[in-house]
């Protein structure tokens, strides 16, 4: 293992350089031009106009930004061998167990993700404190101790959208099998959380302060958005403000995302090498996850909305691509029609239930 880490260390130095450099450039150039403090009218929290300098930017957006973008495309990269027969001949023929292979590449890409976001932070975050500190604000206290706290949630955070694109994408046999897999299960996941809100708040008593046409918007888009709704709190805390957002949906969407690793650990290596390039076959895409999705977006969307017609034309493309063939299977276009009936069903139901 020690021979195989040094090797890879320095197969993939020069594009982590690169990838490194990249973001580098771009914290730079956002240190370099935007507006950290504004100076003008604001309104104060009893609605009048007053005068003086507030915080603009803290680079809390900047910073979950890089991580949530490293976060999806590295593992993509990490394990993008498996869509190729030659990789996977390749990979495969390694002295090395295929779990442990995968393990191995999977806690190498979150190193890598973590190394390039850690010189990102570091940098951000000293400019930012240097440029926020030593001003007296009119609505605002320049909080930088959260930096620190931020930095362990974000971390968090990443690691479970990286575990989650890396299960997911893994289930697909093609470079578009995983892609549509990791969409599709992102969606049925925040379906999740809207459908336990939309259960307690119709037929619990369970009162919020969100509305759920902001769940609808996709506001709590889990997991990818969760990281800018926690970016938004910290944001706030930074500044010494008052959090006034409802977090208990991103919280409970990444509690479920974060099932992808235990998912990814117990699952990985098992896929054969023939298996690459051909039909995906698996569980946790177009067999369970497609269903699941239509059904999901039937839930989310009210009958007047003509977009449940979409649904309709979205689930039989979703169905050819599994098929490779316009001529849907029988059981696939049973499945189909059924999904369609059952989604019908839950928007009839939200109806009823108001």
């Amino acid at each position: 293992m020690k021979n195989l880490t040094l090797f890879y260390i320095k197969k993939r130095l020069p594009l982590f350089l690169i990838v490194l450099g990249i973001t580098l450039v771009g914290s730079i150039v956002f240190v370099g031009t935007a507006d950290f403090v504004y100076y003008g009218r604001i309104y104060d929290k009893f609605g009048n106009y007053i005068i003086g300098r507030t915080i603009s930017n803290t680079g809390i957006s900047a910073l979950t930004e890089i991580m949530l973008i490293l976060a999806a495309i590295i593992p993509i990269y990490e394990f993008s061998f498996k869509m190729k027969k030659t990789g996977c001949d390749l990979f495969y023929s390694l002295p090395i167990k295929r779990n442990k292979l995968y393990l191995f590449k999977y806690i190498f890409g979150i190193c890598e993700m973590l190394s390039i976001f850690l010189i990102n932070f570091i940098i951000i975050v000293i400019v930012t404190s240097i440029k926020l500190s030593g001003i007296v604000y009119v609505n605002a206290t320049f909080t930088p101790g959260y930096y620190f706290l931020f930095l362990l949630v974000i971390i968090g955070i990443g690691i479970v959208v990286y575990s989650f694109v890396a299960f997911f994408y893994t289930r697909g046999n093609t470079f578009l099998d995983g892609l549509l897999s990791v969409f599709m299960s992102s969606v049925v996941v925040m379906a999740a959380v809207f459908g336990i809100f939309w259960f307690f708040s119709s037929f619990g008593g369970f009162y919020y302060s969100v509305k759920l046409d902001e769940l609808l918007r996709g506001t709590h888009y889990v997991p990818f958005i969760a990281g800018y709704e926690v970016a938004d709190v910290f944001d706030s805390l930074i500044q010494g403000k008052e959090v006034t957002k409802f977090m208990a949906p991103s919280i409970i969407g990444i509690i479920i995302s974060s099932v992808s690793i235990p998912l990814f650990i117990i699952l990985c290596g098992k896929d054969r090498a023939e298996d690459s390039e051909d039909i995906t076959d698996s569980w946790f895409t177009y067999k369970l996850m497609l269903p699941i999705f239509i059904i999901s977006l039937f839930m989310m969307l009210e009958f007047k909305m003509f977009i449940w017609i979409g649904v309709v034309i979205g689930g039989y493309i979703g169905y050819v691509i599994y098929d490779r063939n316009f001529l849907l299977r029988k059981k696939n276009l049973i499945t189909l029609v059924i999904c369609i009936i059952i989604g019908m069903g839950l928007m009839g139901i939200k109806i009823i239930a108001r």
